[in-house]
C-alpha cells in the first residue's frame, strides 16, 4: 500500500510535522558525472545594455494604454508569441512600434536585429534615445503617413507609403494593433508592403478586432476597425500571404499568423 497520500493528509491535519510527511528530494543538481561538465562550457554572451527607460504616461497612452502594468504586459505577451517562431539571429520589423512596447522585450535577445516603424514622430524620437546603446541592431524609422487620428498633418497618404526598409529582408513582421486602425484600402496596401519586405518563408503576426455584424466585412473608423476574419484572410491571400494559424487572443485582439511562401 502506498503510504504517501496518508502521510500527506496526516501532515495537513497536524498529526505529524510536514518534514516527516515526505523526505526531501536528493540534491540531484550536484549529481553530474565529472566527464559531463564540459557540456556547460558555452561561450558567455557579451554584456548587453538591457536597461530601457520607461516612456512617459502620455507616450504610453498614445501607444494604446497609459497603464504601466498593461503596457508592459501587452509587450511581454507579444514578445513571447513572436519569439516562439523566430529563427536564430532573427531580423524583425515592428509596424506601429509606438514607444517600444514590444521592442523593450525583444531587446533581451542579443542576436536579434530590429526595425521599428511608426507615423507618430514623438514615439520614434523617444525610442532612438532610449535604445541609443543598441543602435547597431535596433533602428527606428518615422514614416510621415497621414492619419486623421494619429497624424493629421502627415504628408503621405497611407496607400502611398513605402516602408523605409530593404525588400525581402525580414524573418518576421509584427503588427500589434495596427490593422485595428486601418481602413480597407490602407489595410490592402499594408498587406502588400508586408509581403514585399518579408523573406521567403518569413512570417507576419497581425492582430484584429473581429466583432462585425452579419454580412459586414469592414466596420468602424480609425479609432477602431473590426473586420470579418474570413474576408481578411482573402485579402492576405491576394497579397501573397498564406494563413498559417490563428494564434489566439491577446488583450482582446485576435492574432493571425501568416507566411510568405518560399
Amino acid at each position: 500500500m502506498n503510504s504517501k497520500p496518508l502521510r500527506a493528509l496526516a501532515a495537513r491535519v497536524g498529526l505529524i510535522r510536514p518534514s516527516e510527511a515526505e523526505p526531501p528530494p536528493p540534491a540531484t543538481w550536484r549529481d553530474f558525472p565529472r566527464e559531463s561538465l564540459h557540456h556547460f562550457d558555452e561561450p558567455a554572451l557579451p554584456l548587453q545594455p538591457y536597461g530601457v527607460p520607461v516612456p512617459s504616461y502620455a507616450l504610453r497612452t498614445s501607444a494604446g494604454t497609459g497603464d504601466l502594468a498593461m503596457f508592459l504586459g501587452i509587450g511581454e505577451a507579444w514578445a513571447q508569441i513572436v519569439s516562439r517562431f523566430l529563427p536564430e539571429a532573427p531580423v524583425v520589423l515592428d509596424l506601429g512600434c509606438g514607444c517600444g512596447k514590444l521592442a523593450r522585450f525583444l531587446h533581451l535577445n542579443p542576436a536579434l536585429r530590429y526595425v521599428g516603424v511608426d507615423i507618430f514622430l514623438p514615439s520614434i524620437l523617444w525610442c532612438r534615445r532610449a535604445f541609443e546603446g543598441s543602435k547597431d541592431r535596433f533602428r527606428f524609422e518615422h514614416v510621415d503617413g497621414r492619419s486623421v487620428t494619429y497624424n493629421p498633418d502627415g504628408a503621405i497618404p497611407t496607400t502611398a507609403i513605402s516602408l523605409p526598409v530593404e525588400p525581402g529582408g525580414f524573418d518576421a513582421v509584427v503588427c500589434g494593433s495596427l490593422f485595428t486602425h486601418l481602413l480597407e484600402p490602407d489595410a490592402v496596401h499594408y498587406l502588400g508592403e508586408i509581403a514585399r519586405v518579408l523573406k521567403p518563408g518569413g512570417r507576419a503576426f497581425i492582430s484584429l478586432h473581429v466583432d462585425v455584424p452579419p454580412g459586414a466585412r469592414f466596420v468602424g473608423d480609425e479609432d477602431r476597425i473590426d473586420v470579418d476574419e474570413g474576408y481578411f484572410l482573402d485579402l492576405c491571400a491576394a497579397a501573397g500571404l498564406e494563413d498559417e494559424q490563428r494564434l489566439g487572443v491577446v488583450y482582446g485582439q485576435v492574432v493571425r499568423l501568416l507566411r510568405k511562401p518560399r
